[in-house]
């Protein structure tokens, strides 16, 4: 960069190159108590995000909790059975979005 302007348009040249980290977000909607989006600091799961949300209500649905994927794909989480098998808490990736839908009474 300086090459090209210097001296031919400047007599002297400084060049900062600014980084910019991006800041990644997924979301938690529905019967939570706090609904809102989440930054995503590091690897976390459907249950962990939830419980950043601050939890589930009392008139949650822990079976039918939707998480929709970034590309569009869809998953249907039961958190009961998830807190007894891991392998059943799917990760959750930045832009993905929780949603926890209201018992039906």
């Amino acid at each position: 960069i300086r090459e090209r302007y210097v001296p031919r348009f400047f007599k002297y040249m400084t060049v900062n190159i600014k980084w910019e980290q991006m800041t990644l977000f997924y979301y938690v909607d529905g019967a939570v108590k706090s609904p809102a989006r989440q930054t995503y600091i590091e690897r976390t799961t459907v249950l962990k995000a939830i419980a950043s949300a601050g939890g589930f209500t009392d008139f949650a649905s822990k079976k039918g909790v939707k998480l929709t994927r970034l590309d569009g794909r869809k998953f249907t989480i039961n958190c009961v059975k998830a807190r007894e098998d891991s392998a059943l808490d799917l990760e959750v990736y930045p832009g993905d979005k929780i949603y926890v839908p209201r018992k039906l009474f």
